[in-house]
């Protein structure tokens, strides 16, 4: 899946919501995310992933952007899911309007002047691309302009369906005999539990690049990354981060606390190795942070509260040192 900065450089800022991209997750009702007729609409629906940015991290000011592929069983399906998405829109009440690509023939597309938004479905091959692109400044200032969001919405449907093409999916009947956690990375990692208030928490393990979807600074942490030689990433109560060696590692938490909007807080008490801030910027994320290395993992904890950020960054470097 593209990243949203490649679509177009405007979008920098991770949209809210887009910190569980992979679904459906174990036991997800796919009609809370969607509509209630999300399961009706999508028969023969194997997973999908979403991924979506804004231009700024003042709504007022912004215009967005979101993607999403749905992999489905066979090609039928997927052409069947195109058509029954789209003709469900936005709606029943939803004042919308019918309109082409200029790209794609095949491309099924509404436009809502209410909210200055383009939505469009796409089947290619076993893949159903939905995606939406918007503009709050153009909301909020009442103005109404179509041709600044399709090419948008275009452009994405254009550089998606590129990637998926390239894209062998795994047959149905291997997805159980993979290996969900090749590399141990989630041993490495503090756990939150089950549950995390009222939604269910579960791990993840994604590549270097997956991992940059929702990532708070794109641009910043693809280039950690690549310097760092990063090639697994670990979130779970924690985010681990697998460096190419020890000094890559060490490298690496030094330059997590090189943001204008950190300032140096405490450290955990008899854990020198650890480094703690706290965030003072703009945008809504947690109150405080810690990291620590460890060989040539870095693990990076959050949090509302201070001591709990410490606690579980002492706990965290504990289960990278006992991990080997």
């Amino acid at each position: 899946m593209p990243l949203p900065v490649e679509i177009d450089p405007q979008f920098v800022v991770p949209q809210a919501g887009n910190l569980n991209p992979a679904f459906p997750r174990p036991g997800e009702d796919l009609t809370k995310r969607f509509d209630a007729t999300f399961d009706e609409d999508t028969k023969g629906l194997i997973a999908g992933f979403g991924t979506a940015a804004r231009s700024h991290e003042d709504l007022n000011i912004s215009q967005g952007i979101a993607i999403q592929a749905l992999l489905f069983d066979s090609v039928g399906a997927a052409q069947s899911a195109a058509a029954a998405l789209h003709r469900r829109g936005f709606g029943p009440d939803a004042t919308v309007e019918p309109i082409k690509s200029a790209r794609h023939s095949d491309a099924l597309l509404w436009w809502r002047p209410d909210q200055q938004r383009v939505t469009g479905w796409m089947a290619t091959g076993r893949f159903v691309i939905r995606v939406g692109s918007w503009s709050d400044e153009n909301k909020e200032l009442e103005i109404s302009d179509l041709s600044a969001v399709l090419p948008l919405a275009d452009k994405a449907l254009t550089i998606t369906a590129e990637r998926l093409q390239a894209h062998t999916p795994t047959p149905v009947d291997r997805l159980q005999s993979i290996a969900i956690d090749p590399d141990n990375m989630l041993v490495r990692t503090l756990s939150l539990g089950l549950e995390n208030g009222t939604d269910p928490a579960y791990p993840m393990v994604r590549d270097a690049r997956a991992a940059l979807h929702g990532a708070r600074d794109f641009a910043d942490m693809r280039r950690m990354n690549e310097q760092a030689g990063v090639d697994r990433v670990s979130e779970d109560k924690a985010t681990v981060y697998r460096t190419r060696d020890v000094a890559s590692a060490r490298w690496f938490l030094a330059e997590v606390g090189h943001d204008k909007f950190l300032r140096p807080v405490e450290d955990p008490v008899g854990l020198a190795a650890a480094n703690c801030y706290e965030y003072i910027g703009p945008a809504v994320v947690s109150r405080y942070f810690c990291a620590v290395s460890h060989d040539r993992y870095v693990a990076v904890v959050s949090s509302e509260q201070l001591p709990d950020a410490r606690q579980s960054i002492s706990a965290q470097y504990v289960i990278l040192v006992n991990a080997g």
